[in-house]
This record gives structure tokens, C-alpha cells and sequence, in this order.
């Protein structure tokens, strides 16, 4: 039996000398405050709930890293951080216990801050029934919803005997199984398609109710509308116009939840709900919690008397999103994920009932997990893993599983809520989509894509822009070549075409760079190439006159971005371990590899021919010594520590640092660090994802929003 004391539960408890506050994720002794890494965190946690015990390192690795396998460095940095963090003048002894050949436990008291255990009742749906003689299932219909609801979040002990009993059944016993996206034998469903939509401009933004009988979306022309789709009879309403965003829907589906501004920029914003939406007039008042209102547009959906949205800023980052739970009744709010920094972090795709669960999306650098938990985020089970990103999904009752549409296979995805396991993936092409929902495991409605890849090289000198446009590719990874010539791939989801266009002639490399890998890098005068192929895990550099091999290595995790310099290859890669990013710099001319111990990296650009500019979590840039392995701070003028939170994409030549935002580039020389100049300005509708750095061009690759779509629904063709 688990302890009785738990963070699931407690919004402070007394661990030692230290007071746990679950809701910040801090510790206080009174003198020193200190936040908690989200992996510490969890590791805390882990630790309070099983504080009466040894716990095992097999233990930690299913239940804190969700692995089959961590590197036991791993886990030992993981520890040390945990007692360097626990240990202050007021708790000085030991904190966290060696047991030789056991495992760990934690060797100072825990106490709830009122000394007692809570015995209220549960505010939300979080506990499971379970037949002792079967095997541990999320059934919608063998579980009985409670209407009882308390004005805090704290668990009974007895649900929290329970809920943790089902945790380690689950993660013991039903680990995730391997991702296979592409399968060759799958069925194949020949499909029919209908239009459900079409007005003259971009349909974007759709969202589907949880009972599939309504679609919301925005339509953009000369301005902003609200429609929302009666599927059953495909008749359209207006909701509202202006300057609007759309968050989610109500479990029930009767209340729809938007966001109207004054200004373009998302500012002076009140959000609403509309109910009564399949009439000539909707009812439209405002939301009451507007304090959950983020400046940047979220998801918002309401669950009982639970509110759960998505918010950007976590860790002061704006492009990393974490998910919060409000207590409508009270207004408690919790934030109940822990995003990894290296990705994008978290986004909800649905809700199931009885109990009521959240299934929402985790997007790391290298792949996407899709996760379960209840709505005060405790019980979390990692359900399966993607290549690409579902961005929606769907609960399917008849078969009890969640699905999901693969754009990257076009493929229907299924995971088994009786079986806890994925299924076979069935073949369903449909048109390229920006948005794809399937209703059922025969029918996917969509909204046609918006987006293309796009590319262009930047002159310096003269501060021109040449496009380098071509019919029925999509140009990423470019790179400005030598004689005015450029490499591009054309990446069109799994499969990867390489393209080098030499004097207005274009000519297939495939061949000689190979379907699975990725031009990462290149050097500043682009004589030397760096490719990533993933499969295999291998970091080639090239020669780029003919793409011929110069030397290779193999990594021990996955990467996107390199940054080249003399003989050295910096490569910042994410570690297939722990899922946290790291450096690394290679020789081109020896063996030797330096690892770097900077914490979270997350863009990199050479400053020099031995430092290394480093963006990273923390506040200011660091610069990197790749020499001795040693890193201080890089003083840069206010302008670029500003840029930080919003940083797309990072490189340097010789002269000049640049810095691309979704939308603008902006140049320092590294002489004098000096002067940040705004050297490119996008043009509507066209967002930078990379940038590479020649000493007189600047390769761009960005994405186009086009602004004509439809929105069609495709179902089953009948056998004739």
C-alpha cells in the first residue's frame, strides 16, 4: 500500500524542512524558495506517495521516464539533482537513501500541512471500478458517474489507494507498444467525399463536438465569422464576426466557447459563450471566468463543473503550451501537465466519460506521445506514440477507442480502451488537410490544407528576395550554394525527395543523400553539408560540390539542428533516454566528442571558430567554450534578450548573428555584439520555420497560408 499522503491530494506538504507547494511546484524552508524542474518534480512526488518503502530503479524508469529503458546515468544525475536541491541550511542531512542493490527512499518525514488526513469527497469523476478477476479496462459503461462535488481538489484516501493501484497496474503491466504508423498490409477503405463547406476564403480552426454532431470553425474573408455545421442536416450558422478566436466546446455540446478583440494582436480581448446554436439567433453572454483568458488564442473546454484550457508561456517560453484545470465553482486552477522544453508541449484532442478523463497530445523533438489522465492531471498513462502530429481526435463508443487520422500515412489510428493497445491502422486516403476528425472508423471530415512550404534566398548586399518557386513541391531545408546554385527538399510527410537547382535546372540528388535523411546544416561559405537520417541515427558530413561522404557518426539520439565551423560540428540532438536536449561537438578531423552540460539548449550559433552561442532556458544567451567544455554568460544588449521567448530559428556567418522570429530576421555583428538591425520582414501570411546563414545570402524556409479552402466530409463508398 502506497502512503497516505499524496500530491495528488495535498496542496502543501511538509517534506522534512521544506514545505511542497503542489499547485507552484515550489519548495520553501523560509528562507529559500526554490522551483522544481518538472522531472524533479514528478520525482518528488513519486517519492511522497511512496515514502513508507524502497523503491526500485526499474520503478522510476516506468513510472517517472514511461520507458522500457534509461540509461542509468540517467537516473543517478536525476537523484544527485534531487538531494542538491532538498539540501539548505535547515535540512542538511540526508534527504534521498541509497539502499545497495534496492533501489531508493526517502529518508525525511512527510506530514500534510494540517497534520490530517482529508476524508472529503471527490470533486470530479477520478475513480475506477475494477473486477478483481479481469483485466484493468476504461470502459464507458461499466462505470456509474458521481454528481458530488466538493470546493477543493483533495482525494479521499480510500480513491487514492485506488487510483494508484490502477496506476501500477497500468504502467507495470500495459506499457505503450511500438509505434508502427506505416503498414504495408493494413485494410484499405475506398472513400467518397462531400462537400459540407465552401464560402470564398480560408476555413480554419475547426473544431467538433464531443458528440460529433456539430462542427465550429472560423471563416476568414475581409473579416472574421463564426459558423458552426449541423452535421445531421449540413445546414450552416452564423454565430458572430470580428476579430475572433475559438477555444472549445462544452462536454454536452450545447455550449460553444470563443474569444472576441478589439485589435488584431489578440489584445483587449472578452471571451463568450454561445448556446442555442442551431436557431436563427444564438444566445451569446460572456464567459464568467474570464481570468483564464491568455493573451495568446487557447483551447478552452469545460467538463462538469472543470474547466480545462491551454496556455502558452509555460516556463516563459511562448511557444511552449501546458494544460490547467479551474474548479468552476470555486476558481481554484492547477496546472495539470509538465511539458518537456525541447517540444512544443501540450495540446487536448478529447474527453471520455465515466470517469471523466482528458486524452490530450505531447509534441517532443523527435515524436509525439498521446497521453490519458483525469482532469486534476493525476493517473497520467502514456497511451502510444506518433511520428506526426493527430491534432485532433475522437472518442469512437462503439468500439471503445480513441481514433485518430495519420496525414503523414493517411491512415485511420485507433487505440483500444478494452485492450490498451493500438490497433491496425486502415488506408483511407483523402485530399491533403489541414484539419482531419474522423467520425467513425469509415468516414474523416476535413478542412483541405492551407499551408505550403515555401522557400527563398536573401541577398545581404542588396536586400532582395528571390522565391524559389516550383509546381507540385514542397521546398524545405534550403540552402544557398555556391554559383548562385541551391539545395531544397521536398518533403510531402514521409516521403523525401533532395533537389539541387543548378542554372534554372532542377535536378533529383535523392539518390545520393538518401529518402530517410535531412540536410541540417551548413557551413558559412556552403562548401561543406551536414544530413541527419534518422532511422538509422547517423550524422553525415558532405561535400557539397557532388553530396559525397566525408565522415560519419552515430548519435545517441535524434536531431534537427547542427551548426558547422572549421573542423568542428556543434549538433544539438535530443537524447532518446530521457527526452531532454544536449550538445555535442564533433571533429571533422579526429574522434574526439565533447558533451556538453548545459541544461535545455535550444537553438545554437557559432560566435567564433571555438565558441558556441547557446539560446537555452535560461535568461540570458550563453556562450560555450569548445575547448574546455566550459560556458558563462553572453552580455547582449535588452533588444536580443527580448527576441528570446519568441526565437524560431538561430545562425551566424562570419560577421553577423541572426535571429528569426515567426516573421522577421534580425541581425547583431558579433564584433561588437551590438546594434540589433531588423534585416527581413515577411510578408503576410509567410512564417519563417528555418534559416541558414551564408556570408552573403540568407536561406529562408518559411510556410504560406493560403486563403481558399473547403471542408469536406468523406465516408464510406457503397459497394455498387
Amino acid at each position: 500500500m502506497g502512503s497516505a499522503f499524496s500530491p495528488l491530494r495535498d496542496t502543501v506538504i511538509y517534506v522534512g524542512e521544506w514545505q511542497l507547494n503542489t499547485q507552484q511546484q515550489t519548495i520553501s524552508d523560509g528562507t529559500h524558495k526554490r522551483e522544481l524542474e518538472p522531472l524533479l518534480f514528478k520525482l518528488l512526488c513519486f517519492f511522497i506517495e511512496h515514502n513508507d518503502r524502497i523503491i526500485t530503479r526499474q520503478e522510476l524508469v516506468e513510472n517517472i521516464w514511461q520507458q522500457s529503458f534509461v540509461d542509468d546515468n540517467a537516473i543517478n544525475r536525476a537523484i544527485s539533482e534531487l538531494r542538491k536541491t532538498l539540501k539548505s541550511e535547515k535540512q542538511p542531512g540526508q534527504t534521498i537513501k541509497t539502499h545497495y542493490r534496492k533501489g531508493y527512499s526517502l529518508f525525511i518525514e512527510v506530514k500534510p500541512l494540517d497534520h490530517t488526513v482529508s476524508t472529503e469527497p471527490l470533486k470530479t469523476e477520478n475513480v475506477i471500478t475494477v473486477d478483481k478477476d479481469a483485466d484493468t479496462q476504461v470502459k464507458p459503461t461499466a462505470i456509474n458517474e458521481q454528481k458530488a462535488h466538493s470546493s477543493r481538489w483533495p482525494w479521499p484516501f480510500a480513491a487514492l489507494v485506488l487510483g494508484l493501484l490502477i496506476t501500477a497496474i497500468w504502467l507495470f503491466s500495459q506499457q505503450p507498444k511500438a509505434n508502427d504508423e506505416v503498414q504495408n498490409d493494413a485494410p484499405f477503405l475506398d472513400l467518397q467525399a462531400e462537400t459540407i463547406s465552401w464560402h470564398k476564403g480560408s476555413h480554419y480552426r475547426l473544431m467538433l463536438s464531443h458528440d460529433k454532431t456539430k462542427l465550429a470553425y472560423i471563416l476568414e474573408n475581409d473579416g472574421q465569422s463564426l459558423f458552426v455545421v449541423d452535421l445531421t442536416t449540413k445546414k450552416e450558422y452564423v454565430i458572430a464576426s470580428g476579430n475572433i478566436f475559438l477555444q472549445g466546446w462544452s462536454e454536452d455540446g450545447e455550449r460553444l466557447f470563443y474569444g472576441s478583440c478589439e485589435n488584431k494582436d489578440y489584445s483587449d480581448c472578452i471571451t463568450w459563450q454561445a448556446s442555442n446554436l442551431l436557431s436563427s439567433e444564438a444566445l451569446i453572454k460572456p464567459r464568467i471566468n474570464q481570468s483564464l483568458l491568455n493573451s495568446q488564442p487557447s483551447q478552452y473546454i469545460e467538463v462538469g463543473d472543470v474547466a480545462i484550457s491551454r496556455r502558452n508561456n509555460y516556463r516563459g517560453l511562448t511557444h511552449l503550451y501546458a494544460l490547467y484545470a479551474q474548479d468552476l465553482k470555486t476558481g481554484e486552477e492547477i496546472r495539470i501537465s509538465t511539458p518537456n522544453i525541447t517540444g512544443t508541449g501540450d495540446f487536448i484532442l478529447t474527453t471520455i466519460k465515466n470517469p471523466s478523463r482528458i486524452i490530450f497530445e505531447r509534441h517532443n523533438v523527435g515524436q509525439v506521445e498521446i497521453y490519458m489522465a483525469n482532469l486534476d492531471g493525476s493517473s497520467l498513462k502514456l497511451l502510444t506514440t506518433n511520428d506526426y502530429r493527430a491534432w485532433v481526435a475522437t472518442y469512437d463508443e462503439q468500439t471503445n477507442s480513441l481514433i485518430w487520422y495519420s496525414r503523414g500515412t493517411s491512415t485511420i489510428e485507433s487505440f483500444s480502451f478494452d485492450s490498451m493497445s493500438r490497433q491496425p491502422a486502415i488506408t483511407a486516403p483523402v485530399k491533403r488537410a489541414n484539419y482531419a476528425y474522423p467520425l467513425s472508423k469509415e468516414s474523416v471530415l476535413i478542412s483541405t490544407d492551407l499551408h505550403d512550404k515555401d522557400a527563398a534566398v536573401f541577398d545581404l548586399n542588396s536586400k532582395t528576395m528571390s522565391y524559389i518557386a516550383t509546381a507540385n513541391k514542397h521546398e524545405d531545408d534550403l540552402v544557398a550554394l555556391a554559383n548562385n546554385d541551391v539545395y531544397f527538399s521536398d518533403f510531402e510527410f514521409s516521403e523525401r525527395q533532395h533537389w539541387l537547382r543548378k542554372t534554372n535546372q532542377y535536378i533529383n540528388i535523392t539518390g545520393k543523400i538518401g529518402e530517410d535523411s535531412s540536410v541540417i546544416a551548413a557551413n558559412s561559405d556552403s562548401s561543406r553539408l551536414v544530413s541527419f537520417n534518422k532511422t538509422n541515427q547517423q550524422l553525415t558530413l558532405l561535400n557539397a560540390a557532388d553530396f559525397s561522404e566525408i565522415k560519419h557518426w552515430t548519435l545517441p539520439g535524434s536531431t534537427k539542428l547542427a551548426a558547422i565551423r572549421g573542423n568542428k560540428i556543434a549538433v544539438l540532438y535530443t537524447d532518446l533516454s530521457n527526452q531532454l536536449n544536449q550538445i555535442m561537438i564533433l571533429h571533422t578531423n579526429s574522434d574526439e566528442v565533447i558533451k556538453s552540460t548545459i541544461d535545455t539548449p535550444l537553438a545554437i550559433a557559432w560566435y567564433d571558430d571555438t565558441q558556441l552561442i547557446v539560446h537555452s532556458k535560461y535568461d540570458k544567451y550563453l556562450l560555450l567554450d569548445s575547448d574546455n567544455n566550459t560556458y558563462s554568460e553572453l552580455t547582449t544588449p535588452d533588444k536580443l534578450t527580448e527576441l528570446k521567448p519568441s526565437i524560431v530559428s538561430m545562425a551566424s556567418n562570419l560577421h553577423s548573428l541572426y535571429i528569426a522570429t515567426d516573421t522577421e530576421v534580425f541581425s547583431i555583428n558579433l564584433a561588437t555584439m551590438q546594434g540589433v538591425e531588423s534585416v527581413l520582414q515577411m510578408k503576410p501570411s509567410h512564417y519563417i520555420s528555418r534559416l541558414n546563414a551564408k556570408n552573403d545570402k540568407l536561406a529562408v524556409t518559411f510556410l504560406t497560408a493560403n486563403n481558399q479552402n473547403s471542408i469536406e466530409l468523406y465516408t464510406k463508398k457503397s459497394a455498387e
